[in-house]
């Protein structure tokens, strides 16, 4: 992107963002006597699209209640935010929600996204399976731990009979340095979260294998929720009327960004894909990833793929847990 394109970009954002407060300032009146969730937004993250169509056409309202972002530098950022109660809802994993049960603090967790990345590498690469990668460099994003990297290097023992973590040469790194070095042929391979995996693919790039093929290799569900919305079991039971409404006018804008591109057109200045090629790629994936599970299929998964990070990285890919906490996943009552 040139630096008119980014600059336009970072005005959209900026926009965005005004435009928010805005709203909910000239909402007057009518917006103060209805009930208000703040909800946690990245600047770059998807769950701002939402948002972004939530107040274009007045969902939350309709809903019965008024959506008040509160902005946030990055994920940790989120997780304090929740637990510190200035924002009442956030986006993390379900992970982080069974960790803070086990020490005493009830959150509860409802899907956001199944959307999921995957093993890139270059058109003309010869990598075409999980066994290709030995003594290949591969970067990984989210570090050693990271919960897509672990079913990765189970499904490449299970596919492939092949341990990654120890017949490749890791690179572990931030998505855009990783996405970078593959460009510049410094990596063989990047296994990479889903947007990112996108800005590849519209670069010509081709995915190997998803995380989601790796975990139905593992007997896991064809979808796995991993991300959704996290927030206090006391406050959801307190304001299960404002948080069923929240669900609502999440469900309806997700329907339209399913069925329709109008609503795509008013958040694409939000997506920084400046082309087509990755405009159509970001959308495919999102699409892709809508998923609401019922909570007693989530559990199920849930299991079956702690079992498997127990078994593959141990305690320290759990977080020190032995076994799930019971209720991390939020049942509407």
């Amino acid at each position: 992107m040139n630096r008119d394109g980014k600059t336009q970009m970072a005005v959209s954002r900026r926009a965005w963002l005004a435009g928010m407060t805005a709203a909910s300032l000239s909402s007057g009146l009518r917006a103060a006597e209805l009930p208000v969730l703040r909800l946690g937004v990245l600047q770059f993250g998807t769950v701002q699209w939402v948002a972004e169509i939530i107040r274009r056409r007045g969902l939350d309202r309709a809903h019965g209640f008024s959506l008040e972002p509160v902005v946030l530098a990055n994920t940790d950022a989120g997780r304090v935010a929740v637990m510190a109660r200035s924002a009442d809802v956030v986006v993390s994993d379900w992970f982080f929600v069974a960790n803070q049960r086990e020490a005493g603090t009830a959150l509860n967790f409802a899907p956001f996204s199944s959307a999921t990345g995957g093993l890139m590498v270059p058109q003309a690469s010869p990598i075409r399976g999980l066994a290709d990668l030995k003594g290949r460099r591969l970067g990984v994003a989210g570090g050693p731990v990271d919960k897509a990297w672990l079913v990765f290097r189970a499904a490449a023992r299970e596919i492939a009979q092949l341990d990654v973590a120890a017949s490749a040469q890791l690179v572990y790194g931030a998505p855009p340095l990783l996405n970078a070095k593959l460009r510049q042929g410094e990596l063989d391979a990047v296994l990479t979260f889903w947007n990112f995996a996108a800005r590849l693919e519209a670069e010509g790039c081709r995915e190997v294998i998803s995380v989601a093929a790796c975990g139905q290799a593992l007997g896991l569900p064809e979808k796995l929720s991993l991300i959704g919305f996290v927030f206090h079991e006391a406050w959801a039971r307190q304001q299960a009327a404002l948080l069923n409404g929240f669900m609502a006018a999440v469900a309806e804008a997700e329907q339209g960004l399913m069925t329709a591109d109008t609503d795509w057109q008013t958040i694409r200045p939000l997506m920084d894909a400046p082309d087509d090629a990755l405009y159509d790629r970001l959308r495919q994936r999102f699409r892709d990833g809508v998923d609401h599970p019922s909570a007693a299929a989530q559990q199920s998964a849930a299991e079956r793929l702690f079992a498997i990070l127990l078994r593959t990285g141990g305690r320290r890919a759990t977080g020190d847990l032995e076994t799930l906490p019971e209720g991390i996943f939020w049942r509407a009552g």
